[in-house]
């Protein structure tokens, strides 16, 4: 599972061969948003309150979170970082759209079929993207079928904590769809 921390039923997730630059996934029920680990910058909607306990934790666990960051690059298992445990208030809110896999569907070997929140929805082949530590496992066609969407993160997970991010399974989908 993709989640490294949780406090005040907020999640939060670095996904594995997610863009650049470094940030991270924070979810609160139905809210979501990416936050910049080195400068902050958050995309996405969040109650002001949440955010501000983010915000907060973010500062705390900045290296922490730049070296899971690093992990995930290396397609290594990530570390847990301890949760917020006192907080402030400080309002802070943007809006903009974050990508979900709504729709997961195995389709044999290392290929899965996927639905996305914005309507894409396509096959992609996995199997060049299993390299490193966290992603040998899911060579075994059986264990690669035990593919789930995580509620929290609401992307592809398997049970050993493997995940990639939904932006670049989108990519691999339009690149398909492209050729």
């Amino acid at each position: 599972m993709p989640v490294i921390s949780r406090f005040l039923g907020i999640a939060i997730a670095i996904l594995y061969r997610d863009h650049e630059p470094p940030h991270f996934h924070a979810t609160y029920g139905e809210y979501e948003v990416t936050v910049g680990i080195k400068d902050g910058v958050v995309t996405g909607r969040f109650p002001r309150r949440a955010l501000t306990h983010v915000l907060e934790w973010a500062d705390l666990h900045r290296d922490e979170l730049l070296a899971n960051w690093e992990r995930a690059r290396a397609r290594e298992p990530l570390l847990p970082i301890a949760p917020l445990e006192q907080a402030s208030d400080a309002p802070l809110s943007e809006v903009s759209p974050v990508l979900h896999v709504t729709a997961v569907r195995p389709l044999g070997g290392t290929r899965l079929w996927l639905r996305f929140d914005d309507g894409r929805e396509g096959d992609v082949e996995l199997g060049p993207e299993l390299d490193g530590a966290v992603f040998a496992p899911l060579r075994d066609p059986a264990v690669f079928a035990q593919v789930a969407i995580d509620p929290d993160t609401r992307t592809v997970v398997w049970p050993n904590g493997a995940d990639f991010a939904p932006e670049f399974l989108a990519s691999l989908v339009d690149q398909r769809a492209a050729a």
